[in-house]
């Protein structure tokens, strides 16, 4: 009797395969970064939106404004545009990651400012709820199905949680100078602390916060992949960590860069200053040693660009326009 496997157990099995050979296997890097043609994705009024993640499969998240003005969280797949709407009495929503199935976090904001952290599934809203307190929001997603965000317990600051089938795993305090950037399929978080005149970062291995994990004062992680490696900056230049070693990324002749991204090919997506007398910021990428400005790639100074998958194509904005780059 042949059994009927669903798509979705089909794909958690090819995710976990993946995921377990890049813990092991180097990943070939991709060729040299090509001369990208731009592709404006459309928005559902004609009006504003921006491109803010994209899984391996093409899937593209952000915002476009409506007919009423508001921001609606939105999908594009294959050329269509999707709604993925608001929860019920709330005003705006945007969306801020997406996974290899396609399950995309966001962040629903009401007309009373309250937020919440937000699953959209097979066409299907869920409130992931709060820690106790009024607020939540949704920071990433993995292929786990774990919601990276923040949340405050009743009369508390925020903390940190990942969610997932219902459950919330409080993974502590954020103080006001904290931030929480990234998640990875492993369930490593990443983030950092500001507390001028140094930052600090830190990590979340195993689903318990760590402090100190990199030893770098003057450091942020803003992204990690499913490799474990982690980019930020440190000490105003861009880095890439990986296994307890940190490299040192460069810039583009300027005195400041930073790493916002990585794809598990480890190619860096950034943002660099040029040199004196201008000093303008230029995005890059960042592949074995080669910093590549993107802005003699088809990309233009003021663009927008906020995510990296493993084909290398790029998303992002321009003037209020939601980007693909391929």
């Amino acid at each position: 009797m042949t059994s009927l496997v669903s798509p979705r157990t089909l794909l958690t099995a090819a995710t976990t395969a993946i995921v377990a050979s890049t813990a092991l296997t180097p990943i070939p890097a991709l060729a040299s970064p090509p001369t990208y043609r731009v592709v404006d994705l459309g928005t559902l009024s004609g009006g504003a939106g921006a491109a803010t993640a994209m899984n391996d499969r093409g899937d593209i998240v952000g915002w476009s404004t409506v007919a009423s003005g508001a921001r609606h969280a939105v999908r594009w797949r294959n050329g269509v545009l999707t709604d993925l709407g608001v929860l019920p009495g709330d005003t705006d929503s945007a969306a801020v990651d997406v996974n290899e199935f396609g399950d995309v976090a966001i962040t629903s904001y009401g007309s009373d400012y309250v937020t919440r952290a937000v699953l959209w599934r097979d066409g299907r809203l869920i409130d992931l709820g709060t820690l106790g307190g009024e607020n939540s929001e949704a920071i990433g997603i993995n292929d786990r199905g774990q919601v990276l965000g923040t949340s405050e317990p009743a009369g508390e600051m925020p903390h940190r949680f990942l969610w997932r089938n219902g459950v919330f795993t409080d993974l502590g305090l954020q103080y006001f100078y904290e931030f929480t950037a990234d998640v990875n399929n492993r369930g490593d978080v990443v983030g950092g602390f500001n507390v001028p005149p140094q930052d600090y970062p830190c990590t979340c291995v195993g689903g318990l916060l760590r402090d100190g994990v990199f030893t770098q004062i003057g450091s942020s992680a803003l992204g990690i992949n499913n490799r474990g490696q982690v980019v930020g900056e440190a000490n105003g230049h861009a880095f890439r960590w990986q296994n307890g070693r940190l490299t040192d990324l460069g810039t583009l002749g300027g005195s400041r860069s930073w790493a916002t991204a990585i794809n598990d090919r480890g190619v860096v997506l950034g943002l660099s200053s040029l040199s004196l007398p201008n000093e303008e910021w230029h995005p890059f990428l960042w592949r074995d040693g080669v910093l590549t400005d993107l802005t003699d790639r088809g990309v233009r100074v003021n663009d927008s660009i906020e995510d990296i998958n493993i084909q290398g194509r790029l998303v992002g904005g321009r003037e209020g326009r939601p980007l693909l780059f391929r």
